[in-house]
């Protein structure tokens, strides 16, 4: 569990106790996928409480405390947040927002890793802000794709696994995924954007792979958005251009903040 500088044991055990509370909030709603309201209502209290365990991991008195354990669980928070606003039952895609949840909430507690700080100011902000946001739509737009292929292909082998595998839904979810994916790419502009106006040695100073990475995803996703506009693109193309982009991005950042965090 890791210990911030000027963190009492009293905060300490605090954090360790919402730490764990959400782990059991995630775990219960996993168990619980095929009660819907109940596994809705733990999902509204392990985003909840996720909220308060991101709070006292990120937010020092000195700025953002950052590294890839405390970025996977913002984006985690948020991704939890947009399914919730989105309305998204499909409990292929609850189930992995509430497994990498608790995947990242293990992790925290099992191996920590050294944070970086990041003094705050209303630019680096914006740009985290514009950042973990994109980087959550991106993600959830990824799951529900991973989603509706594999509801596409039992529908064309006559499986009807569930009630909620009709038409009327395929078309709903697609409709919500394409928002997504438009949603996630304008944010992944105004990242880009921000990042090159207001953080200095954006392009620079060890950072340069990570954008090289985002400017390559932000095209695969644009290309994603021309092709759907123009000749209609979805089901297998549309999935692997989809997870291709979303690799590239979490591996722009994520994977090089991993080596930062272990292995430098």
């Amino acid at each position: 569990m890791p210990k911030p500088q000027n963190v009492t044991p009293t905060r300490q055990n605090k954090m360790t106790y919402i730490l764990l509370a959400t782990l059991i909030a995630h775990t219960l709603a996993v168990a619980t996928l095929n009660t819907y309201s109940i596994s809705f209502a733990l999902l509204l209290l392990g985003s909840a409480l996720q909220t308060l365990a991101c709070g006292s991991l990120l937010l020092t008195d000195a700025g953002w405390a950052f590294n890839a354990q405390n970025a996977v669980l913002l984006v985690s928070w948020v991704a939890n947040v947009v399914v919730l606003l989105s309305r998204i039952k499909m409990p292929l895609v609850r189930f992995v927002m509430h497994l990498v949840a608790a995947v990242a909430l293990l992790w925290i507690m099992a191996w920590p890793a050294p944070t970086s700080i990041k003094p705050y100011g209303w630019q680096l902000d914006l740009h985290i802000l514009l950042s973990i946001s994109a980087y959550a739509v991106l993600s959830v737009s990824t799951v529900l794709a991973v989603a509706l292929g594999i509801q596409i292909k039992r529908m064309k082998s006559n499986v009807f696994a569930a009630q909620n595998m009709t038409v009327n839904n395929l078309l709903s979810n697609e409709e919500k995924l394409f928002k997504l994916i438009v949603t996630g790419w304008l944010l992944l502009t105004m990242t880009l954007l921000s990042g090159v106006l207001f953080v200095d040695g954006f392009l620079t100073e060890g950072m340069g792979h990570k954008v090289t990475f985002s400017i390559m995803a932000w095209v695969l996703f644009a290309l994603l958005i021309f092709g759907r506009l123009t000749q209609g693109w979805r089901g297998q193309k549309a999935i692997k251009l989809n997870l291709l982009a979303m690799a590239l991005l979490a591996l722009g950042y994520l994977g090089s903040q991993i080596v930062i965090d272990y292995f430098l």
